[in-house]
């Protein structure tokens, strides 16, 4: 239960008390009695104060640590972020310069076909891969950024021969009809023989359909450009005879694999009607 009213303490404890810490200060002060415990309690305090120290420290170098591996992260993002811009710059420089060296080395071919510099050079824009490899369309498209006024039916050179004719311009490019496009015929000949060889609608191909009785070349023997027409030059190397069927008793069909592939090529040259002939 609960006291309401505080109550006196008799004198005599007071005293009491008073005499043990004098005992006891005493017994200290001339025999040592205290000092193991007096040692415990100051080794305590100062294991308490070294630890505190410690604990400190080792908190303060965490932050540090903390707070310098943010930095370096920081700088280390700098660094790779710095190196992909720099590879990417020396990437689009090479590209460039490699282009410049394909351009370079085209149009000298050109020049030693067709003895002139006032080929126009396009880079491919793109082609119609779909058609080009199940369907009879076979078109390719060029980049004409300068929008330079190129007429129809132009020819159109590629690697070291021909591969089309221009169809049409709109916006910046220019459409171009390949040799192999069944829509597309070219006059060619061999040493015995002229024909005017359609495409066939499969990559690289053409034919045309000849008397039998007056055939005498073999496969592998090279075609060449008649030069009929007015359209394309002639005596340029367009490709080979790679098949011979027979259509009729008296007809054959020759097949001609062209020379150049327009997918291994970026670069086109379209001539003029001055550099024809």
């Amino acid at each position: 239960m609960a006291r309401y009213t505080p109550t006196n303490t008799p004198i005599r404890n007071y005293a009491i008390a008073f005499f043990l810490s004098v005992f006891f200060l005493y017994a200290d002060i001339s025999s040592q009695t205290f000092a193991p415990l007096r040692g415990i309690i100051n080794a305590s305090s100062l294991y308490v104060q070294v630890i505190s120290k410690s604990v400190v420290e080792n908190i303060s170098f965490t932050f540090s640590s903390l707070k310098q591996n943010k930095y370096l992260l920081q700088e280390n993002k700098k660094l790779r972020e710095q190196t992909l811009q720099i590879g990417l710059k020396d990437f689009i420089e090479k590209k460039d310069n490699e282009e410049k060296t394909q351009v370079i080395d085209f149009t000298d071919t050109l020049f030693s076909v067709f003895k002139s510099n006032g080929i126009n050079v396009f880079k491919i824009a793109s082609i119609d891969l779909k058609n080009y490899f199940c369907c009879s369309s076979h078109k390719i498209f060029l980049h004409n950024p300068n929008k330079i006024k190129i007429e129809k039916n132009f020819p159109v050179f590629a690697g070291n021969s021909f591969v089309g004719q221009t169809k049409k311009t709109y916006m910046n490019f220019i459409e171009v009809i390949l040799l192999s496009d069944v829509e597309h015929v070219l006059p060619i000949k061999s040493d015995f023989f002229y024909c005017d060889a359609g495409g066939r609608g499969k990559p690289m191909l053409i034919s045309c359909k000849l008397n039998d009785k007056d055939f005498k070349n073999q496969i592998g023997d090279i075609v060449m450009t008649s030069g009929l027409g007015g359209i394309f030059l002639k005596d340029i190397e367009i490709g080979f005879i790679s098949e011979i069927f027979p259509i009729t008793p008296d007809e054959i069909e020759v097949v001609i694999t062209l020379k150049t592939n327009p997918l291994d090529e970026n670069f086109y040259g379209i001539i003029s009607r001055n550099n024809e002939i």
